[in-house]
């Protein structure tokens, strides 16, 4: 049999290391490798650096996969730490809504007594008086017009005794036109009513004596 040049053999080593020729192919390799001592010590180099690219490229797919596993639970965190985020804010929306509507809705009449109104003018032409009411409220008026008599109550739900004064306090100042009524009175919860203030009885007679339908004002 004619001898295989070792170039030849040399060239298809890494076939025949990664064990991907043909059974004569292989037979014929073996025999050679078998006398001769170049293409031998070319084996066991081939097949070390063939060893060896192996390992490196296990080594990168290893770390790939590592790092592309440690990207992935970052996404992950990110992810959640964006739902916790949302979540506590809904939940903080909710609650704020729900406190700002049951604090809306608790509605409460402020008596005479806790009002305490006191005049702090009386001119010729209007009244002022205050009250030492804590926190902002609301008030209701009702002007019978015939009669000059003007009645009047304050509320205050929880968000305006604690909450919204911070933001607007009121004065708490009112204001009695003296052209416009002769009477205010305060009107409590189960009806009874106290006089804030009236015009003087000349000034009662002067403006029962008119009609008075629409404002004078």
């Amino acid at each position: 049999m004619e001898k295989i040049n070792c170039n030849v053999i040399q060239d298809i080593l890494p076939l025949y290391i990664d064990d991907v020729v043909s059974d004569d192919t292989k037979e014929l390799v073996e025999e050679h490798l078998q006398n001769c001592e170049i293409c031998q010590q070319v084996y066991h180099e081939t097949k070390t650096d063939l060893e060896n690219d192996m390992k490196i490229s296990a080594q990168t797919k290893e770390n790939s996969n590592e790092a592309n596993d440690l990207k992935s639970f970052r996404k992950f965190l990110k992810k959640r730490k964006i739902k916790t985020i949302l979540l506590s804010i809904a939940a903080t929306v909710i609650c704020f809504v729900a406190v700002f509507t049951f604090m809306n809705k608790h509605v409460t009449y402020i008596s005479y007594k806790d009002a305490g109104i006191t005049i702090v003018e009386d001119n010729k032409d209007e009244v002022k008086y205050k009250t030492n009411i804590k926190g902002n409220y609301c008030w209701r008026t009702s002007l019978d017009r015939e009669t000059g008599v003007m009645t009047i109550h304050f509320e205050q739900s929880l968000w305006e005794k604690y909450v919204s004064c911070i933001f607007y306090p009121y004065d708490h100042i009112h204001d009695i036109l003296k052209k416009d009524e002769i009477k205010e009175v305060y009107v409590d919860k189960d009806g009874t009513t106290t006089t804030i203030w009236e015009a003087p009885k000349e000034e009662q007679k002067a403006y029962l004596s008119e009609k008075h339908t629409e404002p004078l004002g």
